[in-house]
């Protein structure tokens, strides 16, 4: 199973662990972990990194991630 922490490319803020699932569509990220539970955020993928299991989000910085 190959998970990934997902974090904020511009200050490498954390915004989720262990990621399953990260969906990108219409200006928003959404990132859903193991157990279902999703944030979705306002930006885009700007780097996948399968070898060490991190993802970065360009996000824009006056919208803040919405649990779903």
């Amino acid at each position: 199973m190959c998970l990934s922490n997902v974090y904020r490319a511009s200050d490498r803020e954390l915004i989720m662990e262990l990621a399953a699932q990260i969906r990108s569509e219409n200006g928003y990220v959404t990132v859903r972990d193991l157990f279902g539970a999703a944030k979705r955020i306002p930006g885009s993928v700007a780097s996948v990194d399968l070898e060490n299991n991190i993802v970065l989000i360009n996000t824009q910085e006056e919208a803040p991630a919405v649990e779903q």
